[in-house]
């Protein structure tokens, strides 16, 4: 019986189909090395030979004939999110079909082709039964078709929170943290933590011993959490005002002035401001303020061997102990662990 059943859809994110194979070769070959035995899986996907988003091709079984999954792991891999068109295998675009559009637009309409509808009651049937369903980035989506998502502790890309949260509004949705286990459902962030969510569904097979020395042949380092590749700049920031705050507040840091005299210096009421705030980001004054801060320290935590006290000194904070609860609260992890993870 196959351990992992690897669902490959067209237009799948090329290395997050690869690291997700390379990650199970690996297995084999440790396992093979200390004369354990090995795992098994096959790939199902769109159709028998499946284009990726990367122009490369992979054999597949086709959704439509793929059959009883067994008790095999339903794994899915993320998709791509870069528009309607085509590469070849040198990853030049050619043959053109329409104008580019943006990522959500793109997955909206992929997600409304059939493999999507085939997959999302393959996989709600396969979960009924009390088999393991796992899927990252945009390909959480996918699981929405059935209402898997729904009453259910997920995650996906950071940049997909509005749309998922607009689609499947019944589902606790948490972008911090890298992976969540709700039950017999794993749901990993942005389609390269498909590496860490490999490595997570392995160590329930293989143990903990053998996924360690995967993670140390492949180089893969510990990422409790996504956050910290998220910035400011990817939020909808188009009001002029709110993009001079965020100037200003670098600007004045440590010591940043009330709201009051800040709105002073952009010419506007306080109130005006707070609610451009709201606007913009979605956030309050206070927790855009705090949003600054924490980017401000990540970048000194990752660039510098200032201590945790110098550190927080500087983005505005008396001591450490605040900074260190903001980090832990937004990112999911200690300023040690940040600091730790970016370290090569």
């Amino acid at each position: 019986m196959d351990a992992f059943t690897i669902v490959v859809l067209d237009g799948a994110l090329g290395a997050s189909v690869a690291i997700t194979l390379d990650i199970l070769r690996t297995a084999n070959r440790i396992a093979e090395t200390h004369g354990k035995p090995t795992i098994t899986w096959k790939v199902i996907g769109s159709s028998a030979s499946v284009r990726m988003n990367n122009g490369m091709y992979i054999g597949a079984v086709p959704l439509a004939e793929a059959g009883p999954l067994g008790k095999s792991i339903l794994v899915i891999p993320g998709l791509g999110l870069d528009g309607p068109y085509h590469v070849d295998v040198y990853g030049c675009r050619w043959n053109q079909t329409s104008q580019l559009v943006s990522a959500t637009k793109h997955l909206s309409e992929r997600l409304e082709r059939e493999d999507i509808e085939i997959l999302g009651e393959l996989a709600y049937h396969h979960h009924a039964v009390g088999n393991v369903v796992a899927a990252s980035c945009s390909s959480v989506f996918a699981l929405g078709h059935s209402g898997l998502l729904d009453g259910r502790n997920v995650t996906t890309h950071w940049c997909l929170y509005d749309l998922l949260r607009q689609r499947h509004p019944g589902c606790d949705l948490d972008t911090n943290r890298m992976l969540v286990q709700d039950g017999a459902l794993v749901t990993a962030g942005a389609a390269m933590s498909q590496m860490d969510l490999m490595l997570y569904l392995l160590r329930g097979l293989v143990g903990h011993h053998t996924v360690e020395q995967i993670r140390r042949y492949l180089l893969i380092d510990d990422r409790p959490t996504q956050s910290h590749y998220m910035t400011l700049n990817d939020l909808q920031m188009d009001d002029r005002e709110v993009v001079r705050l965020e100037v200003l507040i670098e600007k004045h840091m440590p010591n940043i002035p009330a709201l009051k005299k800040i709105a002073e210096e952009l010419f506007v009421t306080k109130k005006t401001l707070t609610r451009r705030i709201q606007k913009a980001t979605g956030l309050t004054p206070l927790a855009f303020i705090q949003r600054i801060r924490l980017r401000h320290a990540q970048s000194l935590l990752e660039t510098t061997g200032l201590s945790i006290d110098e550190i927080a000194r500087k983005v505005g904070y008396s001591d450490s102990t605040a900074l260190r609860r903001l980090v832990t609260k937004s990112m999911g992890c200690t300023p040690s662990q940040l600091r730790r993870s970016v370290k090569i």
